[in-house]
């Protein structure tokens, strides 16, 4: 696991990006969710969206136990 570490800039936060994540962007939008956060570029903001759709299933399979419908009687009319 990749740690970053967090330090004081003047009065802002701020993380030191390991050599491992460098990026040419200058500039990203940030997100909070929960006590954690995630970085979107601007200049594409919906290049995570794209690329990550190639990772899901095409067709996820699903079990569900059904009932048999056949055992259910005649409904009464509204």
């Amino acid at each position: 696991m990749v740690t970053a570490k967090v330090f004081q800039s003047g009065n802002s936060q701020a993380i030191r990006i390991p050599n491992e994540y460098r990026t040419e962007q200058t500039e990203f939008i940030i997100h909070k969710l929960g006590e954690g956060f995630y970085l979107i570029p601007t200049s594409d903001p919906w290049s995570f969206l794209r690329g990550s759709l190639g990772a899901a299933a095409s067709e996820p399979e699903f079990e569900r136990d059904q009932p048999d419908l056949s055992d259910i009687g005649e409904r009464e009319e509204f």
